[in-house]
């Protein structure tokens, strides 16, 4: 088995996944939708997404995605910019690179569930 997602990286280097955003505004069956909110130079802690899940930026934008690989790619999200991510990644952080607050809502869709092993034929359960 493969670490493509980077589970046992992050496990060996003793990191501690963190939560998806900041705290969740509203959750159902259906959806967690959670806010997002980096100060500028601020960076969220590793995490992994384990549903879809649509990001609306609500300001700000200027951010850089870290893998745990150490793959970065710079993101530009300005005020409503909606991106939708559909397949698994591997763990990453985001950090704001902005000179102003980045706030946006992360729409987890629930119905689909990844598993890691499962990712590589599709991803969903």
């Amino acid at each position: 088995m493969t670490d493509r997602h980077g589970l046992k990286a992050a496990a060996a280097r003793g990191v501690a996944l963190g939560e998806v955003g900041n705290r969740i505004v509203l959750e159902n069956d259906l959806v967690r939708v959670w806010e997002v909110r980096l100060d500028p130079g601020q960076t969220i802690d590793f995490h992994i997404h384990y549903h879809p899940y649509i990001v609306v930026s609500l300001g700000g934008g200027e951010n850089e995605v870290e893998t745990i690989f150490g793959d970065r790619f710079a993101t530009n999200e300005p005020l409503g910019a909606t991106v939708f991510i559909d397949a698994m990644r591997p763990v990453h952080r985001l950090t704001n690179h902005a000179d102003i607050p980045y706030v946006s809502r992360l729409i987890e869709l629930k119905h689909v569930t990844w598993a890691p092993d499962a990712a590589a034929d599709g991803g969903a359960q």
